[in-house]
């Protein structure tokens, strides 16, 4: 078991260090309780301190920043709403505003906070034009269709040169995952199953239908994902899936490819995340940028360039740990960067792309470090010890508890983070 899995978890530490009962196991913050009150006030205000305080290697995040030009639209998440269905790719707000996109196909009821369908976004808030190029992991850019409708894709690898909208040609050699698509004699497929390889799309049986009469030993893709066999003709309404084995025979193999699916067919190197297809998918919202003369354009580096920071963005990290070691006295290749940081913006001469390594705003218990929860549980014992036990001893003894595992975290955080190469001096670097 996780020794901290939730906000509570820490939480109940907290009062557990100033003598306290924990919280009720279910109701976690919102316990009756006085213990829960000042604990919950307090949690997520010492988190992110904490977090800013140091590169912690669990909170370490990098994205790709590109400069933003007058066609640069923003990502504009929907809050998430437990009877709505997602996507993989879906990206959602909390109710704190932090972004999670989702993992898992028919995405429904699962809190982002309470379940592992869903990731921590922390990815591009910005997202450009589409323009021939190469795109890396993680990058988001939109296509027009010139009706004032868009379609939002997400980079599935680096090196990406594919455009999004050009469908890949089914190959008999190549292993497709599920929910991507292909063409096959210009007829679009979505794969169903995982690690489908070498089977024909057309030769897939299409979705069982209410409305169809079937034949005997007709084919059929049930919802389940099987493929299912008609036992007898005449067979009208009867849901395989919850035959019975009267009409329909479960064959037992997975059906691999469907003509019925959301979206419009386009690369594997793409995920499309919204779109006119996607009425619960990523939306765009136009970028009403004002900055001072000398910001932009993108397209040259006679003035600086404007770069939108990432979700969840806290400071930045150390760019360059554990770089290669150099020959003695030799240059490092370690240049200083231009880079400001005014109001949520990068600006920088720098053309970009930038791939940033950042400290995130991790909300996210199952994700960090045991040392650190334990720190951060000593951290929020002290500031509600007055409250809770009007004792100075006992604050005392929590300050000393704390000053050791914060101490323990960082000294073993270090030794992870390793050492961060410092630019090159002008005279080393002109010497050689």
């Amino acid at each position: 078991m996780v020794a901290y899995q939730t906000p509570a978890d820490i939480g109940s530490r907290a009062l557990q260090l100033c003598g306290s009962q924990r919280l009720d196991a279910t109701l976690g913050f919102n316990d009756v309780s006085r213990g829960a009150a000042e604990a919950g006030f307090s949690y997520d205000k010492a988190r992110e301190s904490e977090l800013e305080a140091n590169d912690w290697t669990c909170s370490i995040k990098r994205t790709i920043l590109r400069p933003l030009d007058g066609n640069t639209m923003l990502l504009s998440p929907g809050l998430w709403v437990s009877t709505t269905t997602y996507f993989v790719g879906s990206v959602v707000a909390d109710q704190s505003g932090n972004l999670w996109i989702s993992q898992i196909a028919n995405n429904l009821a699962n809190d982002p906070l309470l379940t592992t369908a869903w990731e921590p976004y922390y990815g591009p808030l910005a997202v450009p034009l589409f323009a021939a190029g190469s795109y890396f992991a993680g990058e988001l850019v939109y296509t027009t269709a010139g009706d004032g409708t868009n379609r939002v894709y997400l980079s599935l690898q680096n090196g990406n040169t594919d455009t999004p909208g050009a469908a890949t040609a089914w190959d008999a050699t190549t292993v497709f995952f599920k929910n991507q698509v292909v063409t096959f004699s210009s007829v679009a497929y979505m794969s169903l199953i995982d690690l489908n390889q070498n089977n024909e799309p057309d030769l897939a049986p299409a979705l069982w239908a209410v409305g169809t009469t079937y034949s005997a030993g007709t084919k059929v893709g049930g919802s389940d994902g099987v493929i299912y066999q008609s036992i007898g003709s005449g067979n009208l309404g009867i849901d395989p899936t919850l035959d019975g084995g009267v009409h329909w025979t479960n064959t037992g193999v997975l059906n691999p490819w469907t003509r019925v699916f959301t979206g419009g067919s386009g690369s594997d190197k793409w995920l499309q995340i919204g779109g006119a297809e996607f009425p619960m998918g990523v939306g765009l919202t136009t970028l009403n940028l004002i900055y001072p003369v000398g910001a932009g354009p993108s397209t040259q580096t006679a003035s600086r360039n404007v770069f939108k920071l990432p979700a969840g963005f806290l400071r930045l990290a150390k760019q360059y740990p554990k770089s290669p070691v150099n020959w003695l006295g030799g240059p490092s290749g370690v240049t200083y960067n231009d880079w400001n940081l005014e109001n949520g913006y990068l600006v920088s001469t720098d053309c970009g792309p930038i791939a940033l390594r950042f400290v995130a705003n991790m909300t996210d218990v199952r994700r960090m470090h045991a040392i650190f929860c334990e720190a951060l549980a000593a951290k929020i014992a002290m500031t509600i010890c007055d409250t809770i036990t009007q004792s100075a001893s006992q604050l005392q003894t929590i300050a000393k508890i704390y000053a050791k595992w914060i101490n323990d975290a960082k000294v073993q955080n270090a030794i992870e983070q390793g050492f961060d190469d410092p630019p090159d001096d002008a005279y080393v670097t002109v010497r050689l």
